[in-house]
């Protein structure tokens, strides 16, 4: 019996909850490129609504509020980045005042470090013809506005996230108790017949079934990929009973899958949709193919059977199911592509962020 390795839970329940909080990680690349954006158009803004004459074009003086939004939010939202772990912890209206003080109190000594700039430069413009004081005043009214429509628009973003999620994890949960009766009264009569001729089997398809049973009810959540495929071993050994040498799955996957994450039962219905609309319509040997490639920042997993001349009609069920558990975990970085290839059914999963080492090949008879 293999025993796998399972990660600690305080530490995977914190970076789930990271994963899941509304504020989002500034310090990521996607993050920057966005924030860059937003310094352009705030200094864009500003410039606009601070000069009155806009030709000749104030070079300096965009160079300066440039300069100082920049670097007021790389500084503001590395802090932010520095609480976001305690942040996750707190209510939508703490975290976005905490976030919004941050930036205020960062933005004090960028103004004036940017005033005492224009004044070393010699810059002579209507631009800062006020009070420093004022100034100061000034740029943090405009800056409470912006950083507060920003948090405005990220809590609605989440809280509207949530609604989806929360709809999505319903029919999840739906499609999950769904048992197919027939997989069901096959196994059984499988067992039935073995008992008197076979015990050894009867009891190793019988502690197979069982095992499907419990990730079939079990709460939804994410699983080891060395999980997934210890599952679908299972499902193909019942199924080996009643198919015969008709069914041979060929396998190539990682040596170490333990630390690589999926939603649980991600590939067990896409091995079942490939024995019944493949293997079940061969009379002679059908072949399954299984293969996991994966790289620095993602993993492929691609499940290919044969076609028959006379195809059966289904629902899809399978596909939609497994396509809705990578979208409520993964959003628009996972994915489920299926499609025809040299009179194959190709099932190709694409997931983010695993990490494996080394290859081998096995073959399953």
């Amino acid at each position: 019996m293999s025993h796998t390795k399972q990660p600690a839970p305080r530490q995977e329940g914190d970076a789930r909850e990271l994963d899941d909080f509304w504020l989002p990680d500034f310090c990521s690349p996607a993050a920057t490129r966005r924030l860059i954006a937003i310094a352009l158009l705030m200094s864009v803004l500003l410039l606009v609504a601070q000069t009155p004459v806009l030709w000749p074009f104030p070079f300096w003086d965009a160079v300066i509020v440039l300069g100082m939004i920049c670097t007021l939010i790389a500084v503001s939202f590395a802090h932010i980045c520095q609480w976001r772990r305690r942040m996750a912890h707190w209510s939508y209206f703490r975290a976005a005042v905490v976030a919004v003080v941050i930036i205020e109190g960062h933005l004090i000594w960028v103004v004036f470090l940017g005033l005492s700039l224009h004044e070393w430069m010699g810059l002579s413009t209507q631009s800062y013809n006020e009070h420093p004081i004022i100034t100061v005043l000034r740029y943090m009214l405009i800056t409470a506005i912006f950083a507060g429509l920003f948090m405005r628009y990220l809590t609605l973003q989440a809280r509207l996230r949530e609604r989806e999620k929360a709809a999505l994890q319903a029919r999840l949960e739906a499609l999950q108790a769904r048992i197919q009766p027939h997989f069901l009264f096959n196994s059984m009569n499988i067992i039935a017949s073995l008992i008197v001729i076979d015990p050894v089997k009867a009891e190793q398809a019988v502690e197979d079934l069982a095992a499907l049973f419990r990730a079939s009810l079990r709460e939804n959540g994410d699983v080891s990929l060395a999980e997934e495929l210890a599952l679908c071993r299972r499902y193909a050994n019942i199924e080996q009973l009643r198919l015969g040498d008709r069914m041979q799955l060929s396998w190539k996957i990682p040596t170490d899958v333990d630390s690589v994450r999926l939603p649980q039962l991600t590939l067990q219905p896409l091995l079942e949709n490939a024995i019944r609309h493949g293997v079940e319509l061969f009379a002679t040997r059908c072949d399954i193919s299984l293969v996991v490639e994966v790289s620095d920042e993602r993993v492929e997993i691609v499940l290919s059977n044969p076609l028959p001349d006379a195809r059966r009609t289904g629902n899809q069920m399978s596909v939609r199911n497994v396509s809705e558990r990578l979208r409520a975990r993964f959003g628009n970085e996972a994915s489920l592509q299926t499609s025809e290839i040299d009179n194959h059914f190709v099932a190709r999963v694409s997931l983010p962020r695993l990490h494996v080492q080394g290859l081998h090949e096995a073959a399953v008879n």
